[in-house]
């Protein structure tokens, strides 16, 4: 059945919007504790609206000013600066055929520049957009989850981030055996015996070995 909010979309549309997400449009994101979230960058949302619902099917506009706020944030271990301040830009997304869907972006500045703060701006735009268009369901990224700070790992959680390390290592390239290997040597237990402490501190590095490779590749592509 077709989503009341959505009725006015046609058939076709409403089904690719029910189809299941591409997996290899998601990128992963590890937190300084060691946690992953996965999410869609600002290019493959906007890649998605225009398959989705064509070209000429929907814009997006700014709703008045972007507002900044200067909020310092320190990392409580290292002390290092981490932004200095950050936007707010209310969006909202017009798509042919339903009523429009709105949103908050922020994007945070590290420097005192003009550059920053104009940076800062674009990504809280892109932010907004993205967040809007996740109101349209999984295509745009509205089911990708994250693990929330604070939880305690339950044996099945550990279960699974054994599997996300073993899952980083594949799609870097590594196998199984190679990498079990380089896991006790790291943190000289084996994968099957750490605890969370050991696997979100590799899974962080693993993942940010993959976000490294990717962005290599866009900039030669």
């Amino acid at each position: 059945m077709t989503d009341p909010i959505n009725r006015g979309l046609p058939q076709e549309i409403v089904d690719l919007l029910a189809q299941p997400l591409d997996s290899a449009l998601v990128r992963e994101r590890a937190r300084d504790d060691g946690s992953v979230f996965a999410y869609l960058e600002g290019q493959a949302v906007i890649d998605q609206a225009n398959r989705i619902f064509g070209f000429g099917g929907w814009g997006a506009e700014v709703l008045g000013e972007p507002r900044y706020q200067a909020a310092e944030v320190v990392d409580a271990k290292t002390g290092e600066v981490l932004a200095l301040g950050m936007y707010t830009v209310a969006v909202r997304v017009t798509v042919n055929g339903c009523p429009p869907k709105s949103d908050v972006g922020c994007g945070f500045i590290t420097e005192r520049t003009l550059e920053a703060h104009a940076n800062a701006t674009k990504a809280a735009t892109t932010d907004g957009i993205k967040r809007a268009f996740r109101q349209f369901g999984e295509q745009f990224g509205n089911n990708l989850n994250e693990r929330r700070p604070g939880t305690l790992a339950t044996p099945v959680k550990l279960d699974e981030m054994r599997q996300r390390v073993l899952t980083l290592s594949t799609r870097l390239g590594v196998d199984e055996t190679r990498t079990r290997a380089w896991f006790r040597e790291r943190c000289g237990q084996d994968l099957d015996d750490a605890g969370e402490r050991e696997l979100s501190g590799t899974i962080r590095a693993l993942a940010g070995e993959l976000n490294e490779r990717e962005a290599q590749r866009r900039k030669a592509a």
